[in-house]
């Protein structure tokens, strides 16, 4: 009779063990999906972000490393120099052309091509006239990569240039 009983308490103690690791199992695949739908949810948002930022802008050039441009005025003065001192005006903003200003500045002076800008702007700035104006779209690749400048991380940013002094 002894040995009948704790062969019942064994196989009860599998059984609950069984339904223990199933529940586990269950549980942990049912993490797995939830994570998985956050996954497909963010990069649906950023799909849609992208596509936000792409709105308006089909009638934009395209640079290198996606640096896309609109000349709004083409200006009159002297051609922009690379490795000669520039002085603009820019507003930066985000989401798109007319999205919230995050900065902006009437007299920034920097040399083109020498890195003391992001590289969206030493290839956008590039090719422009003195009294020209410019929307410089930047993908994150050439502006400030994965850090936050308060558009978000990782953001598409839209300046509006115009060069005072070339």
């Amino acid at each position: 009779l002894k040995k009948k009983q704790r062969r019942e308490l064994q196989k009860a103690k599998a059984i609950r063990k069984k339904d223990a690791e199933a529940t586990k199992t269950k549980a942990e695949q049912e993490a797995k999906e939830a994570l998985e739908e956050q996954k497909q949810a963010k990069l649906k948002r950023k799909q849609q972000e992208q596509e936000q930022a792409n709105k308006g802008t089909s009638n934009y050039s395209t640079l290198q490393k996606g640096v896309r441009y609109l000349d709004v005025c083409v200006g009159k003065g002297s051609l922009v120099q690379n490795r000669k001192k520039v002085r603009v005006k820019y507003i930066l903003r985000a989401k798109h052309v007319r999205g919230k200003i995050l900065d902006q500045n009437d007299n920034f002076g920097f040399r083109l091509g020498r890195g003391e800008v992001i590289p969206g702007w030493d290839i956008g700035v590039q090719g422009m006239r003195e009294g020209g104006r410019r929307y410089l779209v930047v993908p994150p690749e050439a502006g400030y990569g994965r850090r936050n400048v308060g558009a978000g991380v990782g953001s598409v940013l839209f300046f509006d240039v115009t060069v005072l002094k070339a």
